[in-house]
């Protein structure tokens, strides 16, 4: 099943994210400044320190969700060079790992392709993909992050043992604020993201949910 690549194309709104981005993010530095500040002044076994934390922690989840939105406002004008899939993945891999040890992850990583992109968006796509299937699939449960060529394309595939999208979700998985899940990390803009860099490079997003597995791929141009 193919999900939507809708990609944020229009420059009005392009502008206008960015904007709203920017300020947002000022008023969160008051906010997180401030609580610091607070924290400091407040024993660290008292209730008030322990309301002022979640306001700075809140205050952080802000800011991450802005970088997300700032990231899809801005797929039109990605930055596109050569980049080694393979190393890449390699290290959005470990990175995930050091974020989640607990959790099983299997490489299969040896493509040897190279596609035009930026290597940082390449890096946020896995990432997001992979905390995907983290937090769907049961504890016990690895993933596989597999990369293969086939001819002129590369796919990239995860795989886990999650559910994958709810039928109310599905076919509007790639546009921003559409979510099954609640709290910050529900958002709506993780696939959105990986959406868009499809979009930018002329790719595929694509799942499929077979015998309680679901693999979510994506399908690039290479070199």
């Amino acid at each position: 099943m193919s999900l939507s690549t809708n990609v944020a194309s229009s420059e009005p709104l392009v502008r206008f994210a960015r904007k709203l981005s920017h300020d947002l993010n000022n008023f969160s530095t008051v906010v997180r400044t401030y609580s610091e500040l607070l924290l400091s002044d407040l024993p660290a076994d008292s209730a008030t320190h322990a309301d002022v934390a979640e306001i700075q922690r809140a205050a952080e989840n802000m800011v991450q969700y802005l970088q997300r939105v700032t990231r899809f406002a801005r797929a039109g004008t990605m930055r596109r060079v050569p980049v080694n899939i393979d190393d890449v993945a390699r290290e959005a891999a470990a990175q995930f790992q050091s974020r989640t040890p607990a959790r099983t992850l299997d490489l299969r990583v040896a493509s040897g392709a190279i596609i035009q992109a930026d290597a940082l968006w390449w890096r946020d796509v896995l990432l997001e993909l992979l905390q995907n299937a983290h937090e769907a699939a049961p504890a016990e449960s690895p993933i596989v992050l597999a990369i293969v060529r086939v001819n002129d394309e590369v796919v990239a595939s995860v795989i886990d043992r999650g559910p994958g999208f709810d039928a109310s979700v599905i076919s509007h998985a790639g546009e921003p604020l559409v979510s099954a899940k609640a709290g910050v990390r529900g958002a709506g803009m993780g696939l959105a993201i990986v959406s868009a860099f499809c979009g930018a490079v002329g790719g595929t997003l694509g799942q499929t949910h077979e015998d309680g597995q679901t693999t979510v791929s994506l399908r690039l141009p290479t070199e």
